[in-house]
């Protein structure tokens, strides 16, 4: 078990007598049919229960309850949906087929329906006629509700809708909802279907006639059931008064009693009351009232709390296994009413000790990877585009690319890409290939055509990004898909993919052959609406024992069953019970005018089915998610977990409730950390600081990395963060490249200076000096070269999208241009301007005298953005910023203060004056070292023009009288020897906000 922690402490009641444990439900149900019905007698019982599953577990019972050796004729047992089914006469129609025909019927009515509005709403229309039926409302008074109600609205219009507005189309709807109605009942009773509603209210109807006409109709035994809907209780009670009925409900006086209350009993009180039945109905011994089940038996309650949902999977493992260990033979539930996690559980269920077990719920088609898969289909074709102009192929789809990425990385079509790398003849890594060539190629949006050539024609590629236009193109791609992967899943291991590939093919045939016969085409979104609907329908069956000692189930499943330990998962409100939605087009007074179940009724269904549960358990775990530990849902404790602990705890002396909460141990070091190729030495300080310790083979790393060569970046990088510099330089990770959608910080910059770059290209080298008569013909070339070096246009590469953000931030960049070559006329002594260079690479070479009497040779490169000559000969360099920068930020020594001051901050702080300042440094240090002395050292910032050029004072340098070159070589020196110095371990950062923008920030855990 994971360590628990107990946050509430109750008495135990160890001292109470033992008590018999009552028989579970069915059983008794099981001895009371055959001594009451002795013989063959039994043969002609129909005995009728909530579940398919409660047949089962009855039938089990009946066998063991029979005496050795007695031959026992099985009653007819049904689950109450099918027999209401049969005694109908009907069949139940398919609710695709069945909001077809609804279609049809509204369109004889108006024309002029759409029908991709129509599959909007059409579920939750049938959904209302059903609800209807079942509950036996008067149909005629229900649409005159509605529409009386509708016209309410319509009360303060102070002029009649035109008769093509959609306001008319919503009143005429409401208004002609009777005549679809009864259309749609006729059609269905002509041809013998029924959606299920009405198969409901034809069965009460057919038992009803049978009965008048004096039929005799077979005794009926109703075992277990909870509520009941107007037509069950209608067959109940006629086939009650004819004498044909029994009914045995399995309550109990906790929630049973008239003053109770709690809501589980809300629906038996007013069965009890409106049929007078006897407290024996409930489960009750003569004489004795209703039972005391939760209130009278000693059991065990525990509230298990976890971080997240899916940790649930895990900790029930566990749980289960103590169980086994403890009782191997005692009936176990685990209890679901989030069908999501299933795969979770039935991941943590141990083999070991739990070799056999039941799935009764089945796997949602929508909760397998190849529900992923289709949907990342669906999102690629209805995500992408078809406008633009002629030379961007006008009317082709075009596909975004984290969509196409998404859908080419799925785990399906990776198996699919393993199976065809090692067939002969065939294209290998295809699927590698055509992700590499989107990210070489920076596109954004890549049009179907493209996407085939990347993909050499293959049928894969055709059938994904084939253009769809009705649902005949999506269902041929369908075809095409299953066919092709299944070569991927033939091997005995892939059993349950196959399945999925199996399932997915009987859904698409299903609804080829529903739409085949039908002129009207649907759009791609009607045809995903009507397919998820079939989805969310169908269940990945699993096989195993019906009625093996551990059963894993939906809540609705538990239905009349019993259990010596329960284990329910997600005891939490919006789960358990759900969520109050209104899934309904009726008005919620309508609803309660005529008597159908509202969100409240759901409620109290809900809380019956958890009371019944537990009334024979012996052991109860109740999981729920802490509070703020998933942010999809509340974390709030289910109200049925307060019910316990202040409720049925203080009437029952003999439950012990636990509350724990289920904690894992951290791990002493962070994942992350694992990542680190180099065999160094990790130390983990108390505060979790990630540091890296400088052996001898990360000292041999280091002196590598200034043998070939440090950009003043690199050594800003150092100064600021040592354990950025060692994953970008030594251990040299790359961030992956992506495609580049929307212009960042960085390419905005980059845009800048390739535009400045281009513009001011003839006037470099000293071809010609930069006058004020050539600034108006470099503000008119603005435009087009800042244009142009946004787009990027490159040989196989899609030029950068000039919409959007990207169009903002273009205007913003041709205004700093322009604004710079204006600001050049009003600065005094700015022209003419003698350009010596634009992007020159610098070089420099150091040695540096180390402690063993080596000189390390280091290396310096640079890239110089403009290099200027001035009136007097000597050099300036230039460097360009496109951020806002401060003439104050430049000035590393303060007043009054020593220069050793300024020589420190240089060397060691991190400051983003600092690191521009070390930058013009470096640059100056290079060009001395090429024999071309710089006179200054400016950075040009384009957000403070006026500033003109900022020098960085570097006077200090040379206050004790030493040369330029001289100084920087010995600080260069003092640089290196920290870097390599091995008592200063490589740490990260302790400034945050150097973290925020780093592409680390991940490894290092910040």
């Amino acid at each position: 078990m994971p360590s628990t922690r107990s946050t509430a402490t109750f008495p135990e009641n160890t001292t109470a007598p033992p008590t018999a444990r009552p028989l579970p439900f069915l059983a008794q149900a099981a001895r009371d049919l055959l001594a009451r019905y002795p013989g063959g007698e039994l043969s002609d019982v129909v005995v009728v229960v909530p579940t398919r599953r409660a047949v089962v577990y009855l039938k089990n019972e009946l066998s063991l309850a029979a005496e050795v050796g007695q031959a026992v004729w099985s009653p007819r047992i049904a689950a109450m949906e099918d027999y209401m089914v049969e005694l109908a006469g009907v069949q139940v129609e398919e609710p695709i087929a069945l909001q077809l025909l609804l279609f049809d019927i509204l369109r004889d009515i108006d024309a002029r329906l759409d029908f991709d509005q129509f599959v909007g709403w059409s579920g939750l229309l049938v959904q209302d006629f059903s609800n209807l039926d079942q509950n036996l409302a008067n149909p005629k008074k229900v649409f005159e509700y509605l529409t009386q109600a509708k016209a309410l609205e319509r009360w303060d219009l102070s002029l009649t809708p035109a008769e093509d507005s959609t306001t008319a189309a919503y009143f005429r709807f409401w208004d002609d909802l009777e005549k679809v109605y009864w259309r749609l009942r006729r059609r269905m009773e002509h041809d013998h279907l029924a959606y299920p509603g009405l198969a409901y209210r034809l069965a009460a109807r057919r038992v009803k006639n049978r009965l008048e006409a004096g039929e005799a109709l077979p005794q009926h035994v109703f075992l277990g059931l909870g509520t009941l809907s107007k037509s069950e209780e209608k067959l109940i009670q006629r086939l009650r008064k004819a004498g044909r009925a029994e009914v045995l409900f399995d309550g109990d006086a906790f929630y049973l009693e008239t003053d109770s209350p709690n809501r589980a009993g809300q629906h038996l009180r007013r069965y009890r009351k409106l049929w007078d039945l006897p407290a024996e109905a409930f489960g009750g011994v003569p004489g004795h009232g209703l039972p005391e089940l939760l209130r009278g038996l000693p059991r065990q309650v525990q509230f298990v709390g976890v971080a997240n949902s899916s940790m649930q999977g895990k900790v029930a493992g566990q749980l289960l296994a103590e169980s086994r260990r403890l009782d191997p033979k005692a009936k176990v539930a685990v209890v679901l009413p989030d069908e999501t996690l299933l795969l979770p559980v039935l991941h943590g269920l141990p083999l070991d000790a739990v070799p056999e077990y039941n799935v009764t719920m089945g796997l949602s088609f929508q909760s397998t990877p190849l529900f992923n898969l289709v949907d990342l289909l669906f999102e690629v074709h209805l995500t992408g585009i078809r406008e633009g102009s002629q030379e961007t192929g006008y009317g082709v789809p075009r596909y975004h690319h984290l969509a196409v990425q998404k859908l080419l990385t799925h785990p399906f079509l990776r198996r699919y890409q393993h199976w065809l790398d090692q067939q002969p003849e065939q294209p290998h890594h295809l699927l590698d290939q055509i992700c590499q060539q989107i990210v070489k190629r920076q596109a954004v949006l890549l049009p179907a055509t493209e996407l085939l050539e990347m993909g050499q024609q293959h049928p894969l590629i055709e059938a994904l990004f084939a253009t769809w236009d009705t649902c005949d193109d999506i269902i041929a791609a369908c075809y095409t898909l299953i066919d092709l992967l299944k070569k991927a899943y033939q091997d005995q291991h892939s059993a349950i993919e196959a399945e999925y590939l199996y399932l997915f093919f009987t859904l698409v045939k299903r609804l080829d052959s529903v739409f085949d016969c039908r002129e009207q085409r649907l759009s791609v979104r009607s045809f995903r609406r009507f397919l998820y609907e079939q989805m969310a329908r169908t269940r990945l069956p699993f096989s195993g024992e019906p009625i093996a000692d551990v059963q894993v189930m939906g809540l609705l499943e538990t239905r009349a069953l019993d259990f010596d330990h329960i284990i329910i998962l997600s005891c939490n409100e919006r789960v358990l019970p759900a969520p109050k939605n209104h899934a309904s087009l009726f008005p919620y007074d309508v609803l309660t005018q005529f008597n159908m179940p509202t969100y409240a009724d759901h409620e109290a269904a809900t809380a019956y089915q958890f009371w019944r549960l537990l009334q024979r358990a012996r052991r109860v775990d109740l999981l729920h998610v802490l509070p703020g530990a998933d942010g999809s849902r509340t974390g709030e404790r289910s109200r049925f977990l307060l019910q316990i602990e202040n409720d049925l705890r203080l009437q029952n002396s003999r439950m012990e409730l636990r509350d724990v909460t289920v904690e894992t141990a951290p791990s002493s070091l962070p994942s992350p950390a694992k990542e680190i190729p180099i065999g160094t030495e990790i130390v983990e300080t108390a505060l979790g600081d990630l540091t890296l310790a400088k052996d001898p083979e990360m000292l041999t790393a280091l002196r590598g990395a200034l043998e070939r060569g440090l950009s003043p970046s690199a050594l800003n990088q150092f100064v600021g963060c040592s354990l950025q510099f060692y994953f970008s330089r030594i251990a040299r990770f790359q961030e992956a490249e992506e495609v580049e959608e929307t212009l960042g910080a960085d390419g905005f910059g980059t845009a800048v200076h390739a535009a400045l770059e281009k513009l001011l290209q003839p006037f470099a080298q000293g071809q010609r000096l930069l006058t004020a008569e050539d600034i108006p013909g470099l503000i008119k070339q603005a435009d087009k070269e800042v244009a142009r070096a946004l787009r990027r246009e490159e040989k196989e590469r899609h030029a950068r999208a000039d919409e959007g953000l990207n169009y903002v931030l273009g205007q913003v960049a041709v205004q700093l241009v322009r604004r710079y070559f204006e600001s050049l006329l009003t600065q005094p002594g700015a022209l003419p301007l003698q350009i010596h260079g634009l992007e020159q690479q610098l070089f420099a070479t150091v040695f540096v005298p180390m402690p063993d009497g080596e000189k390390l040779p280091v290396r310096l490169i640079g890239y110089a953005d403009r290099l200027d000559r001035l009136p007097n000969g000597s050099l300036r360099v230039v460097d360009y910023k496109t951020g806002m920068v401060q003439g104050f930020e430049l000035k590393l020594q303060k007043a009054k203060e020593p220069a050793s001051a300024a020589v420190e901050r240089l060397l060691m702080e991190a400051s983003s004056g600092a690191e521009k300042v070390r930058q013009l440094w470096l640059y100056r240090f290079m060009l001395e070292a090429e024999g071309q002395p710089a006179a200054d050292a400016a950075i040009l910032s384009m957000r403070n023009l006026p500033g003109g050029l900022l020098t960085a004072d570097m006077s200090f340098l040379t206050e004790d009288g030493q040369s330029f070159r001289q100084a920087s070589e010995e600080l260069l020196g003092q640089l290196v020897h920290r870097i390599l110095d091995p008592l200063e371990p490589i740490r990260k950062t302790d400034d945050l906000d150097r973290c925020q923008y780093c592409a680390y920030r991940g490894i290092c855990a910040r």
